[in-house]
């Protein structure tokens, strides 16, 4: 996936540990380790550096790889097809989109956006994610939202209406403003989020 302008200047600006980034290297470590090393490995590992082996176990049956050391006591990793997880919960399908939301995510904190309405979702119900994208095209239409150009299709969005900026995640939708809300678009977005 090629990465959007936004995204290589956020990256540029980023701090980064040296990592072993030779092809050669990668598929040799990986075979010393009984791994067979899958095209989505090879490719995170040239690109971006860092992969760490975390066997699968009782509750996580997937084999994950650390994908990140920050300061922030979570687990950062990618799976075998490189799909990005927090926690050992997917939050999008490339690592590449992870980038584009933290470069936005960047951007977003440079303005004066202010959110306006957050939406959380409960994690723990069976269909939360039916829900999620029936509950988003609902607030897509009313908002007249279009996705923000250059963003690639995945779990993650940006969406925007040129007032309003929404940024979907797995688990939440957060509705931005520079300039505030309508009082009848907030009272229709709390509708369609409504508790059922």
């Amino acid at each position: 996936m090629v990465l959007s302008k936004r995204a290589c200047d956020y990256l540029a600006h980023s701090e980064w540990k040296d990592s072993v980034k030779d092809e050669k290297e990668i598929i040799n470590a990986f075979q010393a380790a009984r791994i067979m090393p899958t095209d989505p490995l090879i490719d995170f590992q040239t690109r971006f550096g860092g992969l760490i082996v975390m066997e699968p176990e009782d509750d996580i049956v997937i084999r994950h790889f650390n994908c990140a050391d920050t300061l922030y006591q979570e687990i950062f990793s990618i799976d075998e097809q490189g799909r990005y997880y927090e926690g050992y919960d997917l939050k999008c399908n490339n690592f590449e989109t992870h980038i584009e939301s933290s470069a936005m995510l960047n951007q977003v904190n440079k303005g004066k956006w202010q959110t306006v309405y957050k939406y959380e979702l409960d994690a723990y119900r069976d269909y939360y994610e039916i829900a999620d994208e029936n509950k988003y095209g609902e607030l897509v239409k009313l908002l007249g939202l279009k996705k923000v150009e250059d963003f690639p299709e995945d779990i993650i969005s940006w969406d925007t209406n040129g007032e309003i900026l929404v940024w979907k995640r797995a688990d939440s939708v957060v509705v931005l403003s520079e300039n505030g809300i309508k009082p009848r678009e907030l009272e229709g977005i709390k509708e369609i989020f409504q508790e059922e």
